[in-house]
Formats: structure tokens, sequence, C-alpha cells
């Protein structure tokens, strides 16, 4: 083995096309990920860097003490506000000034959910003790400098991951750096050294593998391997397993070796996995509600059958959607990707498979497929013990983005196969379209997040606004609309071309013969847009209900007021379950509510703006 790194980092100076293309895909596209996603719009961003700001006090236990948190942070962040809307313009230069403590500190418990192994996070908090806490720099260019360390921490293990591959380098290097792999690497999360964490230890364990015998040097190296390994979050545990099935016992040229890796392994899982996460679960204030992992467990060993059931259920009906958020998402799925991202990165990825490999020894093959299966199911046992009630009939939690280390598995475990051997493709091909999915994909986050309505640009229809984060509609209803109760919302237009509005209504108590009113309102140019009476039956129980109106080219800006009433017991309308709306306000007979309305307007956007034949 110390040869193998002699001629990799010696001997052997020049990097393969797929570490170059790798690195300069990580370094350009996460760089512009960085800054084109709004602060704190990655998943669990806001968790995440509670936990930084704690570790910046050198306090690495989570929630160990009361630590005040900059609520700076807290007012910028893109996750709390209830509607979601374009980026404000100008941001950085209203706010990249602004101080640490601009809007003083968040004091109480703070609690961060964000209970992995120090490691995981380690740099980003140097990031902010010394330059944040130590230096007083402004507090978003210290939180995009800590988005960019973690950035090139899964850069860096990444690449040693595809250099030390002896084979499927440009299988692994597409795969790392797919849109979610970037996403993941370019927010403050964990997943950034995680991933990278597993993608190392896949590349580091085939490379020793492919060694002609495992010696002390070579047993080194393993065991710093699952050293490193037990660091990351529990998902990629299941990779341990891959070393023992691709290396044979025999190999080993030492008494005992084999017997004393798997002893070392046991001791270091005992101590890194079973042992912090003992420690730091017990840091968690708040457990996700109804949980109670050591009941769940139970509820697995003593309903096999049940739980095989609820398994295949839940792969069944969900694989294709996690199959599409493994590719590519955005932040809490907000916006909706580009179509061609999927098609394209897809297309580039088996296209890869065809690329000019070594051969593959068999069991490292197996190894690699036997790994791939019990990382997938093991995903789902995972968030079904630690985030669902116990006996809960159906697995939720699961997300695409959880299989970014147990796809590499799958792909490599099927390169070089002999049959595709026989069709040589250019790598020029993989790299093409990798890189154009990734260009729509960036391309659709910027119009998503910073352009009103520009996610139109690359999707049919209508653009819908308010856009809700906290989507609940049937969680609270009005009573019935009636001759007793008249309710009126007031809406300020955030796009031109408005043509429809919509309501979300539910008609069950409704009077069948009855019917009810809406007349939408100019205000500012004072006149109906739209008297429409409707017949009580026409109304769908738990959904919208839309008005049609002329397109208004002009409604960017506009106030209207939306008035509903009813002749005898009307449908009941929706409404939030607390102000969300601040651009206007819902009123029952005349009286302010503290709810809103929840409605929509939807306008011709997009491409569509200038095609419709009424445009100007």
């Amino acid at each position: 083995m110390k040869e193998r790194i002699r001629n990799l980092f010696l001997e052997n100076k020049r990097l393969h096309s797929a570490e170059i293309y790798l690195l300069a895909v990580l370094l350009i596209f996460g760089v512009v990920v960085c800054f084109l996603l709004p602060i704190s719009a990655g998943y669990d961003e806001e968790t995440h860097l509670m936990r930084v700001w704690q570790m910046s006090d050198y306090t690495f236990l989570p929630n160990e003490e009361k630590t005040p948190f900059p609520a700076v942070y807290w007012e910028l962040s893109y996750r709390r506000q209830f509607i979601v809307r374009a980026v404000e313009p100008g941001l950085w230069e209203k706010y990249g000034s602004l101080p640490m403590d601009a809007y003083d500190y968040v004091y109480g418990t703070v609690e961060t959910r964000s209970v992995y192994s120090p490691p995981l996070l380690l740099p980003q908090a140097m990031v902010m003790r010394f330059l944040g806490r130590s230096e007083r720099l402004p507090a978003l260019p210290v939180y995009y400098l800590i988005r960019l360390i973690g950035l090139f921490s899964y850069a860096l293990l990444a690449w040693l991951a595809v250099r030390f591959i002896p084979f499927g380098k440009w299988i692994l290097a597409i795969l790392a750096a797919s849109p979610v792999a970037i996403l993941q690497a370019s927010t403050i999360s964990a997943d950034a050294i995680s991933n990278g964490i597993a993608l190392l230890f896949i590349g580091g364990a085939i490379a020793i593998a492919n060694q002609k015998e495992i010696r002390w040097k070579e047993w080194a190296w393993l065991a710093l391997l699952f050293f490193i390994l037990f660091l990351g979050k529990v998902n990629i545990v299941p990779l341990a397993l891959l070393p023992f099935l691709i290396i044979r016992p025999s190999r080993f040229n030492m008494r005992f070796g084999y017997l004393l890796l798997l002893a070392t392994t046991a001791a270091l899982f005992a101590i890194e996995v079973v042992g912090w996460n003992l420690l730091a679960y017990s840091q968690l204030l708040t457990a996700p509600e109804g949980t109670n992992p050591a009941g769940q467990v139970s509820f697995i060993i003593n309903n096999i059958p049940d739980f095989l059931s609820i398994l295949t259920q839940t792969i069944r009906g969900r694989w294709f959607s996690y199959l599409l958020d493994w590719v590519a998402i955005y932040g809490f799925a907000y916006w909706p990707v580009p179509a061609w991202t999927f098609y394209i990165f897809a297309v580039a990825l088996i296209v890869a498979l065809f690329i000019n490999t070594d051969s593959v020894p068999t069991r490292t093959r197996f190894g690699l497929l036997f790994v791939f299966i019990a990382s997938y199911i093991g995903t789902y046992i995972l968030m079904y013990v630690t985030f669902n009630p116990v006996g809960f009939k159906s697995i939720e939690g699961v997300q695409g983005r959880y299989f970014t280390t147990v796809m590499p598995l799958l792909f490599v475990g099927l390169a070089g196969l002999p049959i595709l051997k026989r069709i040589r493709i250019p790598s020029a091909f993989p790299v093409i379209l990798s890189v154009l999915s990734l260009l729509f994909y960036t391309t659709g986050m910027y119009l998503s997040y910073h352009v009103v309505c520009g996610s139109q640009f690359y999707q049919a229809g209508l653009c819908y606004q308010p856009n809700y984060k906290n989507w609940a509609p049937d969680e609270q209803y009005s009573n019935p609309v009636s001759t007793q109760l008249t309710i009126k919302q007031e809406i300020v237009l955030e796009c031109n071309g408005a043509s429809e509005i919509r309501v979300w209504v539910n008609a069950s108590k409704a009077n069948p013969p009855g019917a009810t009113t809406f007349i939408l309102q100019d205000v500012d140019q004072g006149h109906e847009i739209i008297q429409e009476t409707v017949g009580n039956t026409e109304f769908p129980n738990g959904d919208w209900f839309t008005l049609h109106f002329d397109p208004d080219w002009e409604s960017l800006g506009k106030f209207y007021l939306l008035t509903i009433t009813s002749d005898t017991t009307g449908p009941q309308i929706a409404y939030s379950l607390r102000a969300e709306y601040p651009a206007g306000k819902l009123y029952e007979n005349d009286q302010p509510m503290p709810e809103d309305m929840i409605f929509q307007t939807g306008c011709v956007a997009g491409w569509d703006a200038p095609r419709h034949t009424n445009a100007p």
C-alpha cells in the first residue's frame, strides 16, 4: 500500500482526466451554488449552523451549554419566511456589512438537532471561530466562507476517492459531482464531509482489495479507513461490510490479521458510533414526536412479516420519486428542477458505464452490489427506527439525497461488465452531458431563487403566488360562508399578467340548493374584475376552486380585494394557522382576523408572457 501511495502522490504526479473533471466541476459549479442558494435554503442549514456556532466556542457536545445564537442569521434566513419568494434584490448591498450582533442574540434554549460527530463540522466551526468570533468579520461573508470550506472539504475527499479507486473512475467522478451531491456539499451541513468520507472509504477499500496481499501496512490503512468511516453519519455505517466481502481472509499475510481487523472494526464501531450516539442523542432536547428507537427495534423484531410489508410497500410506492430527488432537487423542494436536468444526467451516467475500464474482480463486483442492497434497505430501516412512531404503517422521512452515498456502490459494481466493453465511448461524451445537466440545474436555481416567477421559464402553466412554505390547507377552515358571515381578503399582486385567482374550499357542510358569490375588486382602479355566483354543488371538498379573468399585464403591485358571500350556508374557506401573508389582511364581517385566507393568484409568466396574443 505504501508503494501505491507513493505512486499516487510522488512518482505519478499526473492527474487522471476524471480527477481533473471532478475538481473543475466541484469548484466551479459548487462555488456558484454556494452563492446562488439563499441563506438557510439548504436542507437543515439552520440547525447545522447552530451546531457550528456551539463548536466554535469549543463546545463539542451538542446543546451542552446555552450559547446565545446570532439573531442576524435568523432574520436573514430564507427558511423562516412563511411565503417563499425570490430573494430580495440587493441583498449583499443591504446586509453584507452587518456585524454578527446586528440584531442582538437569541438567548435561552437554542437547540440544535445536529448531533453528529464533531469532525463533520469542524472545518466550518474553525471558520466561525477565527473569522466570526475572533476577527469579527460581517455575518454574511462568514456564512458563505463556512459554506465554501465545507465544499472544499468535500472536494478533497471526493478527489482522493477517485484517485485511489483502480477502476470506474469516471462513474465515481460523475456521481460525486451530481446536482444533489453538489447541493449538499455547498450548504452548511454534516453531509458535505460525511458524503466525502463515504466516497473515500469506497475508493480506498477497493484500492486495498486490489493489492496482491494484505500486509501490516495495508492492514493499518484499512484500520484508518474504518476509523474515518465511523466518524460519518450513521447512514454510511453499512459500508463497513465492503472490505470484509471483497478481501479474502487468506490474502492477509499475517497471523490472525483478518480476525484482528474484525475486532478492531468492532471496537471502533462501539466507541465512535454507539458511544458517540448514546452520548450525543442524550443531549437532544426535543426528540421527533412519537419516536422510541428501542420500541421500534422491538416492534421490528417481534413483527417481521408486518415490517417487511411496510418496507416493500414504501419502496414500491416511492422509489421513483426518491430516484428523481437523488439526481436533483432544490432545498426543501420549494421550487421545481428543470426536467432536462434529470434526463441529461441519467444519459451521462449510463454512457459513463461504457467508458473503457479495467476488469473488475468478480468478488469485488458482488461485494459492491451486496453492500448496495444492504445500504439501500438500511436507509429505510434507519429512518423507520429514528423518525417514525412505533409500528407506523409507512416509512416517513426518507429523502432521495440520502442515497448519494449508496448509488456509487451500484454503478461502480456495474462498471467494466464484459457486455459493456463491446461498445467504447469516449469520455468526452459523459463529460459534456453531465456539465450540461449542471448548467440546467444551476440556471434553474438562479431563475427560481432570484427571479420572480423565474421557474415558469422552464415549466408550463401559470405562476401561482403566494408559494406557501407551511402547506397545510386542511388544518383550519372558517365557519361556512353564509348570510351571517362574509369573508374578505386583501391581496397585493406580485407579478404582471394576473389571470386567475383560486381559493382552497371545503363544501362538505354547504347547502346544495344555495349559491356563493365571489367578487374580486381592483381597489386602485376602483372597478370589479370578477363577480361570479357559483352553485354550492360545484365546489370541491378540500381542493382549489378557481376563477378566471382576462390577463392584467400591469397587475404587479396592484391592490385587490376578494369578497366571498353566500345566500345560504356556503362552503368553508381554508385559513392559515397563523398570520403568514403580511401584504394583506383577512376580515370576517369587516373585523380583522389573526389568520389569512389560503389563496393563490395565477400570472402568465416566463416564455408564455411575451408570446401571449394580448401581451403588448
